[in-house]
């Protein structure tokens, strides 16, 4: 039996010569595995960050560590992490339940929590995070609660993170959202995939990630292949980019939901989207809001919130095989425990100032826009321009329908939307 795993520190001595000699030390600290799932390799990765974690390296070689219990590390500063190999995360479903980690937001949670400034990670291209998501996948079908069940954890959660940057990650059948990132500002997201493809049964809430109380979040080069949001804006999301990306079998870019804390004001601001591959989606871009209707509480309830979504910028999205309409507002979002019958066209948060330039490909339905905005406050200044978006025989779809949007730019509405309960975009 191998010994358990254990934490090598070690201090590199570098020089750099100037004008006047100057010394620096960089201490740097090795994770070695137990090797087996029976050593929980959580506690020398906590170790490696509390040893290294301010002005250091912290290395995961090319092996797999087996994580059986939570992981919160806050307070990183000026640190590298390398990761090569794989971390595995254990089956112990009751146990992620009862100790997984709150995010602070939907009262969801997560297994890892990951926080500080100018902090480095690098995944090469190899590094993985693997949740062992199949199990979650069948689990959740038996529950009576399928969406956002609580203690059901995010993969990985980026919490008060700044100015870092995280490179060539892979992650493998999350247990929940991929990655939540929260009052988080000035991060790079690069290189990142994601496959939480169920190897048993489909998987489900499995978003790539989702951007909460955070600015200046930069997402460049993703794959995704997923159940749900590809990726996602939620409460107070401001200066967001998602460039060069790739998105299979999931519902598109999502903003939202929002809207779902009664009272609360939120907004969306200042998005950039660009050069966007979709296959199999079920849209290429999506909003979806709350009813002023509170009726329960988060994560499946709620209602009656405020704000607004603004300065949006599509352009140059391409897709193949689309599954709904590619351009959906629904402003009628109600869970569980919500009566089947509401006002879909009362909320309190309005969208505006939209604009997708470049939309071509192949699609299965024929709507191109389908706007069910709110009556109360409703969505102005919506502009969809160059659109070349095909049934596989060739002919064009051509529905653009509209429910108090006045002003459109780039279109002529031929009828109206459906309108009813939705969380994903459509009736």
């Amino acid at each position: 039996m191998r010994a358990p795993s254990v934490v090598l520190c070690t201090l590199n001595l570098l020089s750099h010569v100037t004008d006047a000699s100057i010394f620096s030390s960089k201490k740097t600290c090795k994770v070695k595995s137990g090797g087996t799932n029976a050593t929980d390799d959580a506690p020398a990765i906590l170790s490696a960050f509390k040893e290294c974690g301010k002005h250091g390296n912290i290395i995961f070689e090319d092996e797999k560590y087996y994580v059986n219990s939570v992981m919160n590390v806050q307070g990183l500063d000026d640190v590298d992490i390398d990761i090569k190999g794989t971390l595995l995360w254990s089956t112990d479903i009751q146990y992620w339940l009862n100790h997984s980690l709150p995010v602070g937001y939907q009262n969801q949670s997560s297994a890892f929590v990951l926080g500080g400034n100018n902090v480095r990670i690098q995944g090469h291209g190899t590094g993985t995070f693997d949740g062992n998501g199949d199990y979650w996948y069948e689990w959740i079908r038996k529950q009576p609660n399928t969406s956002n069940y609580p203690g059901r954890p995010h993969a990985l959660t980026l919490g008060n993170l700044t100015n870092s940057a995280v490179h060539g990650l892979n992650f493998l059948r999350s247990q929940m959202w991929t990655m939540s990132i929260i009052y988080s500002h000035n991060v790079v997201l690069d290189g990142i995939f994601i496959n939480n493809t169920g190897n048993r049964v489909s998987s489900s809430n499995t978003d790539g990630a989702d951007t909460i109380r955070s600015s200046h979040i930069k997402f460049n080069n993703w794959t995704v292949y997923n159940g749900d949001d590809s990726i996602s804006l939620k409460a107070n999301s401001t200066d967001i980019s998602i460039t060069n990306s790739r998105f299979y079998n999931g519902l598109g870019i999502a903003m939202g939901s929002i809207g779902q804390y009664n009272d609360q004001f939120e907004t969306i601001e200042r998005l950039t989207v660009k050069n966007i591959y979709y296959s199999n989606t079920l849209h290429a871009v999506y909003f979806k809001t709350w009813t002023d209707d509170q009726n329960g509480y988060p994560p499946n309830g709620g209602g009656g919130g405020l704000g607004f979504a603004s300065s949006l910028t599509f352009s140059n999205l391409t897709t193949s095989g689309l599954r709904g309409g590619a351009v959906t507002i629904s402003q009628c979002t109600r869970f569980s425990g919500a009566p089947g019958v509401g006002n879909c066209t009362n909320s309190q948060f309005q969208i505006k100032d939209v604009t997708v330039r470049g939309l071509s490909g192949t699609t299965k339905d024929n709507r191109v826009v389908s706007l069910q905005c709110s009556a109360v406050k409703p969505c102005t200044n919506i502009g969809v321009f160059d659109v070349d978006l095909k049934f596989a025989n060739g002919t064009e779809a051509g529905a653009y329908l509209c429910g108090n949007a006045p002003g459109t730019r780039g279109f002529e509405c031929t009828g109206s939307p459906c309108v009813g309960g939705s969380a994903t975009g459509g009736c």
